[in-house]
């Protein structure tokens, strides 16, 4: 079976990946299972990533500046390297996937080359994730309200396509909150029983470093995304968990 893991950036797709790939569903080629996430092991297949990037046209990993592409489209190299990247792995291994932030921009043209496949679909609130992308230094705290506005954009963006993709898609789906997931056993026991095998447990409570809170910043972001959008982070994290009721 084929998994793809979708989740915004720093939302949890590593551990998932990590957990799946440790129970013997293969999430990329040449990792380094001993090193840790502080010392870059993302769990990423290589060729996933680098083919996301040249049709994000991407030279850097700034997704906080990325803003989502309104049409979605594959050059023949593009697909012809797609398509190498499926066969390879379907004749290499049994079980496998891959996971790569950025396939939450780009998940349909990787489903109209992809054959049976999972989606394992992980969440994470945006004031978690503010630890993470805040500028900390003084000198620069007074782009903090810039950095606020594009990180609530960012999340919309990617959280409410991957929505979209749920909600169409005929795949097997499941949806994980990182906080439960880090914070109790249920969601780990259902993600154990949506992939059907004994799964190797690599949560670290350690390195769950980001809390929700109550930042001003960010409501004040919210507030601008919803004028601009109509979108809100109370909506999508609902609808998410409508959708964790269901499967």
């Amino acid at each position: 079976m084929i998994y793809v893991v979708l989740g915004m950036h720093k939302s949890g797709t590593t551990l998932v990946s990590q957990i799946l790939h440790n129970s013997g569903i293969n999430m990329g080629d040449d990792i380094d299972t001993e090193a840790s996430y502080d010392q870059g092991n993302k769990y990423e297949r290589a060729s996933v990533l680098a083919l996301n990037k040249d049709i994000l046209g991407l030279s850097d990993n700034r997704i906080i500046d990325l803003e989502a592409p309104d049409t979605l489209q594959l050059t023949e190299d593009q697909r012809a390297r797609m398509q190498a990247i499926i066969q390879r792995c379907n004749g290499a291994y049994v079980d496998w996937g891959f996971k790569d932030p950025r396939t939450a921009l780009l998940y349909p043209l990787w489903a109209s080359e992809l054959p049976e496949h999972r989606i394992i679909a992980v969440y994470r609130s945006p004031s978690e994730l503010w630890v993470r992308y805040r500028y900390k230094r003084i000198h620069y705290h007074f782009r903090n309200l810039s950095r606020a506005w594009k990180l609530m954009k960012r999340w919309c963006e990617h959280n409410s396509r991957i929505l979209a993709y749920l909600q169409n898609t005929k795949a097997d789906s499941i949806v994980l909150s990182y906080q439960e997931l880090m914070t109790s056993d249920v969601e780990f026991n259902r993600l154990q029983a949506f992939v059907g095998k004994t799964l190797d447990d690599k949560r670290d409570k350690s390195m769950y470093r980001g809390r929700e809170g109550a930042y001003p910043l960010l409501r004040t972001a919210e507030w601008l995304v919803h004028k601009q959008t109509g979108d809100t982070p109370e909506a999508i994290i609902g609808q998410f968990e409508a959708l964790r009721r269901v499967h």
